[in-house]
């Protein structure tokens, strides 16, 4: 069982995001987030997209970083809102 829209992760990094939205593309799922603050506020100037990556019974998020890829995604995501 993968994330959900609407919940909110953590990452290592002790950032907090809510995922809006997700799609897939080339086979992996890919999530639209926005970061939150510790009140579980939005923080709009912090979006992410972000690749699940899933080992076993464990499931982990990468940031994409590839802007040929965050222009494919953002367009794909925007699509479907």
């Amino acid at each position: 069982m993968g994330l959900k829209v609407n919940t909110i992760i953590s990452l290592e990094n002790e950032e907090k995001y809510v995922i809006l939205n997700e799609t897939m593309y080339g086979g992996v799922k890919y999530f639209l987030a926005m970061g939150v603050d510790e009140k579980k506020d939005v923080i709009p100037s912090n979006v992410a997209i972000l690749e699940e990556i899933i080992e076993g019974q464990d499931i982990f998020v990468d940031r994409v970083t590839d802007p040929e890829l965050i222009v494919i995604l953002t367009r794909i995501l925007k699509s479907q809102m």
